[in-house]
C-alpha cells in the first residue's frame, strides 16, 4: 500500500465525520424552519388584519405584519442558502482532497517507473561488465589450446558470455534475435564476409549454413566497405531498403520479419584501416538498435561494439600466435 492509499483510508472516516456534522447542522437549522414559517404566517395575518382597521392602527398593523412576514421568509431563504453553501463547500473540499490524492498517486507512479528503469539499467550495465569479463576469460582459455581454430575461439567466446549479452541488450524471451561474427575471407574481388560464429534465439538454427556477403551487400556488406557502424532502427523504412540493397537471389522470405532492427559493427585490426570482419546483431523488434548518443541509457549498440572489440583482440592474438 502506498502512502496515498493510506491517506485515502485515513480520509474516509474523516469524510464520514464531516458529513455527520454537516447533517447535524442542517438538522439544527431545519428545527428553526417551523418557527420562522409561523412568524411569516402570523406576520401575513397581521398585515391582512390591518386592512380591517382604519387610520393609524391599521397602518401600524399592516407594516408590522409585513415586516414579520418578510423576516420569516428571509430567514427561511437564508437557511436554504446556508444549506446549499455548506453542501457546496463540502463537495469542493472532498473534490480537492481526491484530486490531491490522484496527483500524488500519479507522481508516485512516475517515480516508481523511473526507479524501475534505473534498476533495469543497472542490471544491464552489470551484465555488460560480466559479458566483457566472460568473453576475455573464455578467449584466454581457448588460446591455451594449441589446436584451437579461429572459428572455435569465436564460438567459445560468444557462447560463454551469451546469457550476459542477452541481458545487456535486453532481448525478450519471445524475441527473434541473432548475434553473428563475420570474417573477411578471400582476396580482391573474391573477398566475402563469412560467418564464423553465431548465437540465436532459436538455438537449433545456429549451426545451419549462413549466407556470405560481398561488398555493399546488405547491412554487413555496407559496414565492411564503409568502415563505419551501420545502425538500423526500422528495416521496413523504404529509405533503408534503398540505402542497403540486397540482391534478389540472396534475399530470403523471412528477412523483413527477422531483421527489423540491426547493428553491424566493423572489426578493425591494428592501427591501419584494415577491416578484419563485422559483428552483427539483429532483432525482429523495431527500435531494438538505434543511434542515440545523447541517451546514456541506450547500451544495446554498445554491447555489439564490445563483442567487436573482443573479436579484434581474439584476431590479433591468433595472428601473433602464427608468427
Amino acid at each position: 500500500m502506498s502512502a496515498f492509499d493510506d491517506l485515502d483510508v485515513r480520509l474516509r472516516p474523516n469524510r464520514r465525520g464531516v458529513i455527520k456534522k454537516f447533517s447535524e447542522r442542517i438538522t439544527a437549522l431545519e428545527r428553526l424552519r417551523p418557527w420562522l414559517v409561523a412568524v411569516g404566517v402570523v406576520g401575513a395575518f397581521v398585515a391582512a388584519l390591518g386592512r380591517v382597521f382604519e387610520g393609524t392602527s391599521g397602518i401600524v398593523l399592516a407594516i408590522t405584519g409585513a415586516v414579520a412576514a418578510a423576516l420569516g421568509g428571509g430567514f427561511v431563504a437564508a437557511i436554504d442558502y446556508r444549506k446549499l453553501e455548506l453542501g457546496a463547500n463540502l463537495t469542493e473540499a472532498e473534490a480537492i482532497a481526491e484530486e490531491a490524492i490522484a496527483r500524488g498517486r500519479a507522481v508516485e507512479h512516475e517515480r516508481n517507473g523511473i526507479r524501475t528503469d534505473a534498476e533495469a539499467l543497472d542490471r544491464k550495465r552489470l551484465a555488460l561488465i560480466d559479458a566483457n569479463r566472460t568473453m576475455r576469460e573464455a578467449l584466454e582459455q581457448v588460446l591455451l589450446v594449441p589446436e584451437a581454430t579461429l572459428d572455435q575461439a569465436a564460438n567459445a567466446m560468444l557462447q560463454a558470455a551469451l546469457r550476459f549479452l542477452v541481458a545487456s541488450v535486453g532481448f525478450d524471451q519471445d524475441e527473434e534475435w541473432a548475434i553473428s561474427i563475420f570474417q573477411v575471407q578471400g582476396e580482391g574481388e573474391d573477398a566475402v564476409l563469412r560467418r564464423i560464429a553465431a548465437a540465436r534465439a532459436d538455438r537449433l538454427t545456429e549451426r545451419l549454413d549462413a549466407r556470405s556477403w560481398k561488398r555493399n551487400e546488405g547491412f554487413v556488406g555496407a559496414a565492411w566497405v564503409g568502415r563505419r557502424d551501420v545502425i538500423i532502427e526500422d528495416g521496413d523504412d523504404p529509405r533503408v531498403r534503398e540505402d542497403y540493397p540486397i540482391p534478389a537471389e540472396r534475399r530470403r522470405d523471412y528477412d523483413d520479419r527477422r531483421y527489423r532492427s540491426m547493428a553491424a559493427i566493423p572489426v578493425r585490426l591494428g592501427p591501419g584501416p584494415q577491416i578484419w570482419g563485422v559483428v552483427a546483431a539483429s532483432s525482429d523488434r523495431k527500435g531494438r538498435f538505434r543511434r542515440d548518443p545523447g541517451n546514456r541509457q541506450v547500451q544495446t549498440v554498445d554491447t555489439v561494439r564490445g563483442i567487436a572489440r573482443m573479436t579484434a583482440l581474439m584476431a590479433a592474438a591468433f595472428e601473433r600466435s602464427r608468427r
